[in-house]
């Protein structure tokens, strides 16, 4: 009892502790593959060839975001930690649309993160709120601000965390690091009332990004 008392508030610490032979092979795994809480990670991200869909003709502009993040170690549970998004930037520019930045909106949390130990190393999936903001629109001058209608969702089974550097290369597709699935497009809603006489369109955008690539910083 008290054995697996202690290895239960071990595990609470984000550090895990379970050897005995009626142990799961997630429980044995090394404790390093989860982080100690308090830590801060910071991270390279990038999407090459990203569509956003936007009431423009055809064809649907693709978008080669560059940018980084930030998480800090919270507490979870038993065999996880949480991980809270300090920061969170990427953008992209494109001969119709301008600057295309991605960023977490001013006011959130953003806790809902978490890295958890599985059987083949650890799964990290990032649920992240996003504010988008396009330089303009064609012919039409903004900045257009828009928000994420639900979180964006990506995840990934990682050997280890962080995962290594990504090698950025000019004009092409980052390669090393790890690549987080995306869940479903992102939708986004305007943050705030339009001016009149814009598309339609502009109250529905959707991001068809297939994931992240994120590396150690």
């Amino acid at each position: 009892m008290l054995r697996q008392a202690a290895a239960a508030a071990l595990a609470g610490t984000g550090l895990l502790l379970c050897t005995g032979p009626n142990a799961s092979a997630a429980e044995r795994r090394p404790a390093r593959l989860l982080l100690e809480i308090g830590q801060t990670i910071n991270l390279s991200l990038n999407a090459f060839g990203t569509p956003l869909a936007v009431p423009l003709p055809p064809p649907v502009p693709p978008l080669n975001f560059i940018g980084s993040m930030v998480v800090y170690v919270l507490l979870g549970g038993p065999g996880f930690v949480r991980l809270r998004v300090l920061g969170f930037t990427m953008e992209a520019f494109h001969p119709l649309l301008g600057r295309v930045l991605l960023k977490l909106p001013d006011v959130d949390t953003a806790t809902a993160s978490t890295l958890v130990l599985g059987p083949a190393g650890v799964v990290q999936t990032m649920l992240v709120p996003l504010d988008m903001t396009l330089e303009r629109l064609g012919d039409l001058a903004g900045p257009l601000a828009f928000t994420t209608a639900e979180l964006a969702k990506a995840s990934a089974t990682l050997t280890d965390f962080p995962p290594p550097s990504a090698e950025h290369r000019s004009r092409r597709s980052p390669t090393g690091g790890a690549f987080l699935k995306a869940a479903a497009p992102i939708r986004f809603r305007p943050k705030n009332l339009l001016p009149p006489r814009l598309p339609t369109g502009l109250g529905n955008l959707r991001l068809f990004w297939d994931g992240v690539n994120e590396g150690q910083l």
